[in-house]
Formats: C-alpha cells, sequence, structure tokens
C-alpha cells in the first residue's frame, strides 16, 4: 500500500500473460501491440498529404464514457494537428453500449472505459470495424490516509472478504457510483462478486445467488452513490469526512494526495479505453480514425497521458510498482443482467427519494406532458436491458411533493416486492397545472420530510423540479439561513433539473450548497435527465 505520489502516478503492474489471456478470451485489444496498418492497407493522411483518403476536415462522432472528458486538452492538440474534428457526446458505459448495438444514433467510434460489456452481445461482430487500447487503469479502492493506517491496509492488502466485513460491522464507510450507470462502480460490483464467489472463473449466473447475502453486508457500508466516476469524486473531496474511502479509478484516487491506493489481494478489473471504429463509415472516417489513434499511440503522447490524467500507458514504468491480479469478467450476458438486477432490487441500500415537482400554470400543455413522460419513464416494467433497472425498485419509497404557490398534494408510495408501479402510475397521470412558483418554501418542507425519513439503511435525496424561476417568499438568499440553521438536514443532496426559465444560476447554487447536481434538460429532453438521475438515487 502507497499514498498516492501528487506530481506523477505510479504504475501498477498487472500480471500480464494472465490479463492477456483474459483479453484474449473476451476479443479485447488491452494487450495487443499498437495497432499498425498492412503494407497493402490504405495509408491515412492529415492536412499534409498522403497516399490514401484526406483527413483535412474530416469529422469523428464518437460516443464517450464521461471518464475521458480529460483527454479534451489532448483531443483538441490532436484536431490542430490533423486537421479533424472530434465531437464527443457522453453515455453511461452500459447505456452507450446498448443504444449502439441497438442501432441508435449517428456515431463512428466508441470511446468507452471498456468494451467487455459490448463483447457479450452477438451484434458486436458486426458493428464494430477496429478497436484499439489508448491507456488502462484499474478499477481499486482509494482509502483515507488515517482511516488506512488504522484499519492496516496501508501495510497489507485486505483480501475483497475483509473489506466485506469491514464494510457490514461499521468499520468502513465508502462511496461507490451505480453499478448501471458507471463503468467504475460495475467494475467494482463484478470484482467483489467473482472474489466471494471464490472459484477463480468468471462469475456465472447461479454464483449470483450465491454471494448475495455477502453482498448485501458490503452494501450496509456505502453511504455515498453517484451516477458517475467524477462526481462521486467531487463529492468525497467536498467532505472527505463522508466516508472512509471510495472505489474508483486507480487514475482518479492517485489524483487525491490523501488518498491510500488499496488493491485487494484477490484481484481488480482493468478499463482499458479502446477506441473503437463503427463498421460502414465510409473511407474517410476510418481514415480520420486511423490518424487519431496513431496520433494517441505516439511515444509523446502517451508520455503527456499519463503525466496528464494520470492513467497507464506504454510510457508509464514499474517504478515504485504494486502487482494486482486481472479478475475475469463475465462471459454471459445474463450473468451481467442477474448481478446487476440482484444488486438494484434486493442487495443494495433502498432509496428514499423525494420528487418535489412543480406544476405551476407555465407547465399547462407540452411541458406537463413532457413531465409525465418523463416520470412515466421510470415506471416502465416493460424497458429492455439496464432501462428496466432504472425504474423505481422493489423496498424503494417515493414521496411526492407537488407544489406551486404551495404545496399543492403530498404522496407517499412505498414500491412492494413485486414491483408494482401502477400508484406511481395513476399519481403521475393526474398531475393537473395551475399556480405560482414557490421553489424555496416548498423545498424546506422536502428536506424536512426527507430528514424525517433518513436512516443508516437508505439513501436518502431530495429531486426538485420546476420550469420557472421563484416568485414566492422566501427567496434563495432566506432560504440558505434557513438551510445554514437547520442540521439535521445537512448532508442531504439536492438534485436540481434545469427546465424552461429556471434560474441556472440559482439550481447551481443550490446544488453547492447541499451537495447535489444540476441536470440539464434546458434542450428539452426531461426523460434522458430523469433517467440521468436516477444513477445518483
Amino acid at each position: 500500500m502507497r499514498p498516492a505520489p501528487a506530481p506523477r502516478r505510479r504504475a501498477l503492474v498487472v500480471l500480464l500473460a494472465l490479463l492477456c489471456a483474459i483479453a484474449s478470451a473476451l476479443a479485447l485489444p488491452a494487450c495487443s501491440a499498437p495497432d499498425e496498418p498492412a503494407d497493402d492497407a490504405p495509408a491515412t493522411q492529415g492536412a499534409s498529404g498522403g497516399n490514401g483518403p484526406s483527413v483535412d476536415g474530416a469529422t469523428l462522432r464518437v460516443l464517450a464514457g464521461s471518464e475521458v472528458k480529460d483527454m479534451e486538452g489532448i483531443l483538441e492538440d490532436a484536431q490542430d494537428e490533423l486537421g479533424i474534428t472530434v465531437e464527443l457526446e457522453y453515455m453511461g458505459t452500459l447505456d452507450g453500449t446498448e443504444a449502439v448495438m441497438a442501432g441508435e444514433g449517428d456515431y463512428d467510434a466508441t470511446w468507452f472505459p471498456s468494451n467487455a460489456y459490448m463483447s457479450l452481445f452477438d451484434e458486436k461482430g458486426s458493428l464494430v470495424s477496429q478497436e484499439t487500447s489508448i491507456m488502462r487503469t484499474p478499477v481499486v479502492l482509494g482509502v483515507r490516509a488515517d482511516r488506512a493506517a488504522e484499519l492496516g491496509w496501508d501495510e497489507r492488502s485486505p483480501t475483497w472478504a475483509e473489506v466485506v466485513d469491514a464494510a457490514a460491522s461499521g468499520e468502513f464507510r465508502y462511496g461507490m457510483s451505480s453499478p448501471v450507470s458507471s463503468n467504475s462502480g460495475f467494475s467494482a460490483l463484478v470484482e467483489l462478486a467473482t472474489a466471494l464467489s471464490g472459484t477463480g472463473a468468471a462469475i456465472t449466473a447461479d454464483d449470483v445467488e450465491t454471494v448475495a447475502a455477502d453482498l448485501t453486508r458490503f452494501a450496509q457500508g456505502q453511504a455515498l452513490t453517484s451516477g458517475s466516476s467524477g462526481w462521486l469524486m467531487d463529492a468525497y473531496g467536498n467532505d472527505p469526512s463522508a466516508v472512509d474511502g471510495v472505489f474508483n479509478y486507480e487514475s482518479l484516487v492517485l489524483a487525491d494526495p490523501g488518498l491510500v491506493e488499496v488493491i485487494p489481494q484477490d484481484g481488480v478489473i482493468t478499463a482499458d479505453y479502446p477506441l473503437t471504429l463503427l463498421s460502414g463509415r465510409g473511407d474517410r472516417a476510418e481514415a480520420a480514425y486511423r490518424a487519431l489513434v496513431d496520433y494517441l499511440r505516439r511515444d509523446d503522447v502517451q508520455r503527456r497521458i499519463a503525466d496528464e490524467t494520470l492513467r497507464r500507458t506504454d510510457a508509464t514504468t514499474a517504478d515504485d510498482a504494486t502487482e494486482a491480479f486481472e479478475i475475469p469478467f463475465p462471459n454471459r450476458l445474463e450473468t451481467v443482467r442477474a448481478l446487476l438486477s440482484s444488486w438494484v432490487s434486493d442487495v443494495r441500500k433502498p432509496a428514499n427519494m423525494v420528487f418535489q415537482i412543480d406544476t405551476s400554470g407555465s407547465m399547462e400543455g407540452s411541458r406537463l406532458d413532457s413531465l409525465k413522460a418523463a416520470l412515466g419513464s421510470l415506471t416502465d416494467t416493460g424497458a429492455e436491458g439496464t432501462g428496466s433497472l432504472l425504474t423505481f425498485q422493489p423496498r424503494e419509497t417515493v414521496h411526492f411533493v407537488e407544489f406551486a404557490t404551495s404545496v399543492k398534494d403530498e404522496r407517499d408510495i412505498t414500491v412492494g416486492e413485486d414491483g408494482n408501479l401502477s400508484d406511481v402510475g395513476d399519481y403521475v397521470r393526474g398531475l393537473v397545472a395551475s399556480g405560482s412558483t414557490a421553489i424555496y418554501g416548498t423545498l424546506e418542507r422536502s428536506l424536512e420530510l426527507a430528514a424525517r425519513t433518513r436512516s443508516d439503511a437508505n439513501v436518502t435525496s431530495v429531486v426538485l423540479f420546476s420550469d420557472g424561476e421563484n416568485l414566492e417568499s422566501p427567496d434563495l438568499a432566506a432560504f440558505r439561513s434557513w438551510y445554514e440553521a437547520t442540521p439535521e438536514v445537512h448532508g442531504i443532496p439536492v438534485y436540481a433539473i434545469l427546465f424552461g426559465e429556471a434560474s441556472r444560476d440559482e439550481m447551481e447554487q443550490l446544488a453547492e450548497l447541499t451537495g447535489g447536481r444540476v441536470f440539464d434538460a434546458a434542450d428539452g429532453d426531461l426523460t434522458a435527465a430523469f433517467k440521468e438521475i436516477r444513477g445518483y438515487l
């Protein structure tokens, strides 16, 4: 164990032979050498010319995981040098993979932390043309230095079973992103379940039931959740005392000098960030892809990636290295879905959610229709893939606080073990628009309700939806004074949805005050915002 170095990360040495064997079995490119065009393949070119189709002025549309946002500066330099445009759209790894496999969207390439999930789909063979690993980072545990010393994890790596025991006993409180929304949370869950199965092989659907009791014990220690790896680190950074550690990418753990990197003895999963060209995108897109890959694989750029993102690349060394066993990824889609379903429905702490819903007069018409559709998407039990896991789940409690000039109605609904959501659907369909907008007075009521129902056995949060600016007393300043004088509501994040004429500045201030986040639905895609928010609840 070692504290994360501030100026430059040190490479984690993985048991390469085993990793390559696993990667080969899953058709992953993590252990392959940089792709080189064959002697008779068309050569790519930038503005300077060449033998193949020109890439000057070409656009490469890429669906990417939010984790690669830290590569935007490097990509800007690549675009300037190559004469191409790289358009990035961000989506969670599992959601994005399912979208591409279903033929949704107009993308030339993907750039997720891993293609392991993609490799489980039969469609991959026909939809993917080329894939090249650009950089690597394992999903590890970052522990506050003082707690690592108290647990003894700064001197000796624990087993995953020891981590579970510490979480179940209350000795270790942690943060982890949602396995449904974020690759780091998903990888951590697979690491844990595979290690606990004790088979030494990739976990199966039958193993999921076997390890469910231990997964439930592990979930008792979760005190911070998130829909993305980056926001998880932001939330931890805002209040490091809230948890003892976080499960996240090594690169993000190493960026925080207050964290000690802890790698469980029985293994981790490594993200290898394959830049992946989709099939049938044409010669120009292929040439632009090859030019970008060649640029990113260049020695000087690999060195820059290592220095700026703290990920492992071909330019990193084995100085101060820590060995790690590479855990195999599940080899069947049914296993992944069984594991995620078990986690969401039976294992994790249930969500305790207050939905503060604006049905003022300005919501009349298409806006109210959009709101009903967005809330309705969270009751769609017929959704396929990971979409079915974004609906309200058994054991969860939804408190609706409908407001306009004041609170219009309150409704508490607990989802039963059968997962029946008809009560939620009936309530949503009955919403009617009328009245003015009293955001902050109602929010005081919502937070008080959340505080009364909060416990160590649930994850409590408030979702605020409004399409306009606050028109009633109190205003934001008065609310801030109330909030600071009301300690029992502290630690309950408010997730605000930006829609219509809602004030971006006020919503961002509110999110910062409460430790929440703003979700932008200003373009009108309210359903996407509500689905994204579910990863945080």
